[in-house]
């Protein structure tokens, strides 16, 4: 029998392994044996070219720092002023993809706006889905009083011709007591822009989690319009019941955002307070994109790795995109980018 040292010494060793055991991907598979077998491990970008933007992959398409480690649209920059550095699309001069935010006054003499630019913060790349994450700005109309008070808001513009799209799992969500949430950039072939309206006039405690009208409204984003792509996140906010806010000491703010539908669960706290909800997460809320090469098709192009299909972009869109084959995975944009587990 060993000794009680010993046996004391392999329980502490198990209490390491088997929560590191839980974590293990067949990409980890894959990678231990390559390093086995002497092979090196395939990179997600083009060889020469950085992948990483801290501790999140940057697989080709994408790419950073110079021309030929990414396809046009596709430019990443990675801010190192952070720790860790952080992602964020490539932004020149005002040109689409940008994040504008913008402050305006109304109810006063001094109303008017004021309005900058930003790039836009990635935080996740998944070729699997063809799917970017990004984080996308609240709209908030707070009052200062019962007729003044201050619109802040972000929104985010996309290149028409580049090669994201606002995805069907986004979501339209107004939240407050009086407030109709309107998306700024009309949807074709629907007449009128997307809308809900929140409306709680008796000021009900609204259940956690429900966004039904009362308190909190949402509508899902249609599939893109083949000749007319989503490409703003831009929120109007109108109280329904005129433009004045008699609870304004109360419940002060009404709130809209495109956000990925599955990420905002309400609860009646949101409504009250001064720019509670603007204030949840400073970076912003999660927001879905999808991505395509959009100057090309299956046609005329084809993918690049072996175990590799391709695919027409999504919802009738132009482009196309491509797919490791089932039991391979990796980046099937790049020679050999395909692996089997």
């Amino acid at each position: 029998m060993a000794p009680l040292s010993k046996l004391i010494q392999y329980s502490q060793l198990l209490s390491i392994l088997l929560p590191l055991a839980a974590t293990v991907t067949p990409q980890h598979v894959a990678a231990a044996a390559d390093a086995l077998q002497g092979r090196p491990r395939q990179g997600m970008g083009r060889p020469g070219c950085r992948d990483k933007c801290g501790g999140m992959s940057i697989p080709f398409p994408f790419g950073m720092d110079k021309p030929g480690c990414f396809l046009p649209g596709f430019e990443v920059t990675c801010n190192t002023s952070f720790t860790p550095p952080r992602a964020f699309l490539a932004y020149n001069h005002n040109d689409p993809p940008y994040q504008a935010i913008y402050r305006c006054k109304f109810g006063t003499e001094t109303s008017g706006c004021k309005y900058t630019y930003q790039p836009v913060e990635l935080f996740g790349i998944s070729l699997e889905t063809n799917e970017v994450r990004v984080y996308g700005g609240v709209t908030s109309r707070c009052f200062t009083s019962e007729a003044a008070g201050l619109t802040k808001g972000e929104y985010m513009r996309l290149d028409r011709e580049g090669p994201f799209l606002l995805s069907p799992r986004d979501d339209l969500v107004g939240v407050g007591w009086n407030v109709k949430s309107s998306m700024s950039y009309q949807i074709k072939p629907y007449p009128d822009p997307l809308s809900c309206t929140s409306n709680d006039p008796f000021r009900v405690t609204a259940p956690t989690g429900s966004c039904s009208g009362l308190g909190c409204c949402r509508v899902a984003l249609p599939p893109p319009w083949p000749t007319m792509p989503v490409i703003e996140t831009g929120v109007i906010l109108e109280e329904v019941n005129g433009g004045a806010n008699t609870f304004w000491e109360t419940n002060p703010c009404s709130y809209g955002m495109v956000l990925e539908g599955s990420w905002y669960n309400f609860t009646a706290e949101d409504m009250a307070g001064y720019e509670v909800l603007s204030k949840k997460l400073t970076r912003g809320f999660p927001l879905v994109l999808d991505f395509a090469i959009r100057n090309g098709s299956c046609q005329r192009d084809s993918c690049p790795s072996g175990n590799s299909s391709c695919a027409n972009a999504a919802y009738d869109s132009e482009g196309y995109v491509c797919k490791c084959k089932e039991h391979y995975h990796g980046n099937p944009y790049i020679a050999n980018g395909c692996q089997g587990t």
